[in-house]
């Protein structure tokens, strides 16, 4: 992203290109207004600039020789009460990919620039409307695959994070006051905290740095949703189970064995969750040539990273070696035991089934005609739940914070460290102060152009 210029009135188009029954194109700065008010012909005679702050004014849009483009809604918010804190233009016009982008040349051509992906969101964190994960929250906000995700990025948003943080970082100053008044007050017996004071101070900051810490695997899966790997031998059901969750024929489904050979992954929402649920090519005994041997390996690397298996086996088949081996080398990881192909005569030993996997109820399905898909929609969510997805307590979301919460508790241990082996108090400062940065970093107190270049880039233009 280019050196961000606070000076400059940016515009873009809000709303998703294409054609639609209305777009919003966005205008912030201290042009805004005027850019608008020249271009802008209300019903009633009045001028923008007289007008108040959050009011919607009905009128036409023109061009410089006042030729007709749109019957338009102008939405006005000035500042500092916007949302990127700087007077804001927002014109509701027409959807369409022609007039959006004339309306768009027009604005640009006199005196505004094309905004940079994130740089409305950037602006209002420039201007202290939204700390640093308040601004991570909003693309989280439009990004959400599910409930849970999306009730996530609320909470994030509305500064329950940050309120965590804060509550971390007035813990620590009130040590690092202390601490700093005995080293320079040495003889003015003030009232401070014992040493012993001071470490069970630090422990309980810690205990509660490294408890939000432990959140993040539970927030990745709210985030980026659990990876659900379908698993089984050639030609049992895996793409058909795919296709019947989704409702909709998503992979390629064949009676001759090994039409899958590649992973093919799509995401639905079950009980809340983001499932991403994964079709993967047929696991043998031994590849019958090189493209199997590799559909295999892809096979068993999303086994070994997923959150839950569902072991499909063919009902109308008897019991294999196959899926013995499969069995075998899925048995430590989080799975479900599902039957297919219940509408066929069947031929699979159940009793036998159930003594090899006595702790795994079998959910009975068949892809062709529906049974038992609710019923397995429903397992699944028994094990997300198990795996406390669904809890409401604060939860890390990005790699980011845990890595800068990581930081701020390994500081903050040294620190305790320093102060138990009594060594000097500048020494125990020293590291007080890198936790207390750490901190201030990930809510953006203190940042580098870098740092906000990363984040902001991930955002879609006039957001």
């Amino acid at each position: 992203m280019p050196k961000l210029d606070l000076e400059d009135t940016i515009a873009a188009l809000s709303t998703p290109p294409g054609e639609g029954g209305i777009a919003i194109i966005r205008v912030s700065g201290k042009k805004a207004i005027s850019l608008a008010q020249r271009f802008f012909i209300p019903s009633r005679n009045r001028k923008l600039s007289r007008e108040p702050t959050h009011t919607i004014h009905h009128g036409h849009w023109v061009d410089e020789k006042e030729n007709l483009i749109d019957e338009v809604l102008v939405h006005l918010f000035k500042t500092p009460h916007s949302y990127t804190g700087e007077d804001v233009v927002e014109i509701c016009c027409h959807g369409g990919t022609r007039l959006t982008a004339r309306i768009l040349e027009l604005l640009i051509r006199n005196g505004a620039r094309h905004a940079e992906p994130g740089e409305f969101t950037k602006r209002a964190f420039l201007h202290g409307k939204l700390d640093l994960t308040q601004a991570e929250a909003v693309l989280d906000l439009i990004r959400a695959k599910s409930e849970t995700s999306l009730e996530a990025a609320v909470l994030q948003l509305r500064g329950r994070l940050s309120e965590k943080i804060n509550h971390f970082k007035t813990d620590l100053m009130k040590i690092y006051a202390h601490l700093e008044a005995s080293l320079d007050f040495p003889d003015e017996h003030l009232d401070t905290y014992s040493e012993e004071e001071l470490l069970d101070q630090m422990t309980n900051v810690r205990r509660e740095i490294e408890s939000l810490i432990a959140s993040f695997k539970r927030g990745l899966i709210m985030r980026e949703g659990i990876l659900t790997v379908i698993v089984g031998r050639t030609n049992v059901g895996k793409s058909s189970l795919l296709n019947a969750l989704l409702d909709r024929e998503r992979a390629l489904v064949s009676q001759l064995p090994g039409t899958t050979r590649d992973a093919l992954e799509e995401t639905i929402e079950i009980g809340g969750v983001a499932v991403r649920l994964v079709d993967t090519a047929g696991l043998g005994l031994l590849p019958k040539d090189e493209l199997d041997q590799m559909g295999m390996k892809r096979t068993r690397s999303y086994a070994k990273d997923a959150g839950l298996l569902l072991f499909l086996v063919d009902g109308s088949q008897e019991w294999s070696r196959e899926d013995e081996a499969i069995l075998s080398e899925i048995s430590p990881k989080n799975f479900l035991f599902v039957i297919n192909k219940t509408d066929l005569p069947q031929k699979l030993d159940y009793e036998k089934v159930i003594r090899l996997i006595p702790n795994e109820k079998p959910c009975l399905i068949s892809c062709l005609n529906g049974t038992g898909l609710l019923e397995l929609e429903e397992r699944i969510k028994e094990k997300i739940n198990q795996a406390g997805v669904m809890q409401q307590s604060l939860t890390l979301t990005r790699l980011r914070h845990k890595q800068a919460l990581e930081e701020a508790e390994k500081a903050l241990k040294r620190s305790q460290d320093t102060l138990q082996r009594k060594e000097s108090a500048e020494l125990v400062l020293v590291d007080l102060k890198a936790a207390l940065d750490a901190l201030r970093e990930l809510v953006g107190e203190i940042h580098s152009e870098n740092l906000l270049d990363v984040i902001f880039q991930e955002f879609c233009i006039g957001k």
